[in-house]
């Protein structure tokens, strides 16, 4: 539980400039320190560079509500019904334009993680106790939503199977009156039929669907229309010793969070145990997207936790590591080695071309994005196109048709113009991403790239900071953030995520090193941009241009042009597939420099004025 200051700072003051918001944060801290020596407790804990919260030192309401819905059982909805006070953080709004951006976003999360855990309990109409429990979960689900349709749905299907018509009509017609009242709506056909259709025995498809975006671990894929069926992954843990550290514990949490902040996989909890004491696993068949378990066990004398991960399809280790927390730097460096390595495997089984399931698909997408080629991205598109028909509110797809629109803009066109789009499409497909999930780290970070392609640095710098809180554990999302940060002038911020992410992964994929030469070129250390872009594997012209402004910044500009002698005849091949060649220069120029901070904008100019003279100009005049 803790944050860099300076992202509290731009949370909580992002009018001010950094010097005053990390000011202000000081003095905040000051005062609740005092507050908390008046009250006795020790909460906060600040350091040099982080604040952190002691979670053994309290307990939320959000906490106890969501062990509550974890029991599900009529008892547990009627306290959280009584506990349930409002939306988070309620009268908090407006402390500032950042933070309501922050808030606006947790809300839905935590509505919908809410909402999620209680109709899993409501899969299945039970009746065996007159049924209360399943009545006191639609009435805790109508608390916090009187509009919510779903809840409605799992009333009058109750009411039809104890036999009481008259109250399930009068439920349709409480549905009807507060859509109409909140949403200016009205329900669907599908539940006025429910009133006249048989009696049914289960209501499995409300925890598969109808409350839109399902992300309480890891999240299905529903998109109000269809559902995409995701990986599982049941969580399993056990310890010699009772009770479990904290630091176990906290490895555990770290782990389950990162875990779910892909939003790649399903994830469940099996913490019952079985007959001879030893937890059984809530999933046991693997599927065509593949199950796993992941267990976690505490080694008492060794003060080790030991992390294997299970894949259910064959029965097989896939890896079981023993980890100490004394041999890494911090808690979350040790987890996010685990958390990519099983984001890894799973997503790397799926990128067999013969899986049609939606979500593997959908693998094999982003794997072809990431060969920075034209045949990789129209391969891409194809697929983008079949998952489209098939779900058509599928919100990865337009963020991907998106960014494949993008790259064709900037580095080389497609074969036919006429099937590509201009700005103004991109950006509303980003749009229309966002919308439909906006708390997919993904399509925020799409949405930030059209918006520096849109000259709109700040709402940009918005939109990739809060890709970098959705998913802080993912190296490639924090890269291309942190490179997005960059160029919308939020150097600071940019090489944070550029450092986090680089401590993260094992092996630094080639395309790290143009995204943190960018970085070091907007801070000015021309010297560290042009020695890490040198690493990058020389096929793209703005990478090329990036190295040749950076030695020109440096002071280095013979060098920057023996650069370019060196490499020509190779880049003359790339150019001839790129805008520089077939749109003309001046058009190029226009398009690669994304700085939006006018000198680091001014700066980059120096590089692409030199490479345009030399494929287009007087190379002689240029000796």
């Amino acid at each position: 539980m803790a944050a860099p200051r300076e992202t509290l700072a731009d949370l909580f003051w992002s009018n001010a400039d950094r010097y005053k918001s990390m000011q202000s944060l000081r003095q905040a801290l000051r005062q609740l320190k005092t507050a908390e020596q008046d009250a006795g407790v020790d909460v906060v804990k600040a350091t040099t560079g982080h604040v952190h919260l002691d979670a053994s030192a309290f307990v939320t309401d959000l906490s106890h509500l969501s062990a509550l819905l974890g029991k599900g059982r009529a008892v547990d909805f009627r306290e959280a019904e009584d506990l349930w006070r409002g939306e988070f953080l309620t009268g908090f709004d407006e402390i500032d334009p950042e933070f309501s951006d922050w808030l606006m976003v947790e809300r839905e999360r935590i509505r919908s993680e809410i909402t999620s855990a209680a109709l899993q309990h409501l899969n299945k109409i039970r009746t065996d106790d007159g049924g209360v429990q399943v009545e006191a979960g639609a009435r805790f689900l109508l608390k916090t939503d009187p509009a919510l349709e779903a809840a409605h749905r799992v009333l009058i299907r109750l009411y039809r199977k104890l036999g009481q018509q008259e109250r399930a009509e009068q439920q349709y017609k409480a549905c009807e009156r507060e859509m109409r009242l909140h949403l200016d709506a009205e329900p669907d056909e599908e539940t006025r039929a429910l009133l006249d259709g048989p009696v049914e025995a289960g209501v499995a498809d409300l925890a598969s669907g109808e409350t839109g975006d399902n992300s309480a671990g890891g999240g299905r894929l529903s998109n109000r229309e269809d559902v995409i069926r995701l990986p599982e992954i049941t969580i399993v843990s056990a310890a010699i010793s009772h009770p479990v550290p904290a630091d176990a514990r906290n490895l555990r949490d770290e782990i389950v969070a990162g875990l779910s902040s892909f939003r790649s996989f399903d994830l469940f909890q099996a913490e019952y145990f079985g007959d001879e004491g030893e937890i059984q696993p809530t999933l046991l068949q693997g599927h065509e997207l593949g199950a796993y378990v992941l267990r976690f066990r505490h080694n008492e004398r060794s003060g080790k936790i030991a992390v294997q991960f299970e894949d259910r399809s064959d029965g097989r280790i896939v890896f079981n590591e023993i980890v100490d927390l004394n041999h890494w730097d911090t808690l979350q460096t040790a987890a996010s080695q685990t958390i990519n390595r099983i984001h890894l495997f799973a997503t790397d089984k799926l990128q067999n071309p013969g899986n049609n399931a939606a979500f593997a698909r959908w693998c094999q997408v982003e794997a072809l994005m990431w060969e920075f080629n034209p045949q990789s991205d129209k391969k891409a598109l194809q697929i983008l196109s079949d998952l489209e028909r098939r779900h058509s509110n599928f919100s990865l797809v337009f963020a991907a048709k998106a960014l494949i629109n993008m790259k064709q803009l900037l580095h080389y066109p497609i074969e036919d113009r006429e099937l590509g789009l201009a700005m103004d499409g991109i950006l509303s497909l980003c749009e229309r991403a966002v919308m439909l999930d906006p708390w997919q780290p993904f399509n925020q970070r799409a949405h930030g790239w059209a918006l520096i392609q849109s000259n709109m640095s700040e709402d940009a710098r918005r939109a990739f900071l809060q890709a970098g809180r959705l998913n802080a554990v993912d190296p490639a999302n924090l890269m291309s953030v942190a490179e997005g940060l960059a160029f919308s002038g939020d150097v600071a911020q940019a090489k944070e995520k550029a450092d986090l992410a680089m401590s993260l992964v094992v092996s630094v994929p080639r395309p790290f090193y143009e995204y943190y030469s960018n970085i070091f070129f907007a801070a000015e250390d021309f010297d560290t941009a042009a020695r890490f872009v040198e690493k990058t594997s020389f096929n793209s012209i703005a990478g090329l241009t990036t190295r040749v402004a950076s030695l020109i910044c440096a002071g280095k500009e013979d060098e920057a042009l023996q650069v370019l002698e060196r490499h020509g005849d190779k880049y003359e091949k790339i150019i001839q597939n790129t805008g520089l060649a077939q749109e003309g220069p001046e058009e190029w120029a226009r398009k690669v420099n994304l700085f939006q901070e006018p000198k680091a904008r001014m700066n980059y100019e120096k590089g692409v004025n030199l490479v345009k003279k030399y494929f287009f100009g007087d190379r002689a005049a240029l000796r």
